[in-house]
């Protein structure tokens, strides 16, 4: 099974600021700080708010959504906004997930709309280099990509450990023109599963990426690199696995 492929990573030094606790009922906890996860039925409706207006690229508010690759991918990320003057509002890492799960249900849409980012990064895809239902998961990432609405977003691709059979030309058809950034190129040291990259190859992952939203990206935004490495995390955390709560 595909989501077998994508167990948790717990680094060391990881903070998790809203802890998930699975209820047999719902998959998904009931803790006091996520409320907003759980709370009314039918179809959540977005609501409006307007970015604010900066004069250069610093100062956002950024959202990191993704499945255990951004787990491992938000400790450089936090090093780069700490040096940018960026905030990470959020890191939410959802075990398991594919485009489906972001795609379809209503948690993204809750958490943007809880969390207001100025701009958001996408990372998954690890669980579907070998999808053959492309049509489907096409579908899906176009749904993911109108949640995203007029926030500035850059999409990552997945860090593939194995070619795809196509996944990244799905996910790149979906997103704007310049906010895909193709990762599968890199050559990334990768952890003792041989799939996720190790702490030095999310550094390398990251400064790609940093690169690229300076110089290449649609939405570009100040990433100069960081003088110190490994700063302290305290950002907010939530963790959510596909196994257990799927969102739809």
């Amino acid at each position: 099974m595909l989501a077998t492929l994508d167990e948790p990573e717990t680094p060391a030094n990881t903070v998790t600021s809203a802890p998930i606790t699975d209820t047999a009922n719902s998959g998904l906890a009931k803790d006091s700080t996520l409320p907003f996860l759980t709370q009314g039925s039918g179809v959540f409706t977005l609501p409006a708010y307007e970015l604010p207006v900066f004069a250069d690229t610093t100062k956002h508010r950024i959202l990191l959504i993704g499945d255990s690759e951004s787990g491992g991918l938000r400790y450089p990320l936090n090093d780069y906004c700490l040096a940018n003057g960026h905030k990470l509002v959020l890191s939410l890492e959802w075990y398991s997930a594919t485009v489906f799960n972001f795609g379809r249900s209503d948690t993204v849409d809750k958490i943007i709309a809880r969390f207001k980012p100025t701009y958001i990064f996408l990372v998954f895809g690890l669980n579907e280099l070998y999808a053959r239902d492309l049509k489907a998961r096409k579908i899906a990432a176009n749904q993911l990509a109108k949640k995203l609405r007029n926030i500035p977003y850059a999409w990552i691709g997945p860090a593939n450990w194995d070619e795809d059979y196509g996944i990244n030309r799905v996910f790149k058809s979906s997103a704007d023109s310049g906010t895909y950034f193709l990762t599968k190129n890199l050559t990334l040291t990768r952890a003792g599963d041989g799939r996720h990259p190790d702490v030095q190859g999310y550094r390398v992952w990251m400064d790609s990426v940093a690169n690229w939203l300076q110089t290449s990206a649609k939405y570009k935004m100040a990433m100069k690199p960081p003088r110190k490495r490994g700063r302290p995390f305290r950002s907010s955390i939530i963790t959510l696995n596909a196994a257990k709560y799927r969102g739809y």
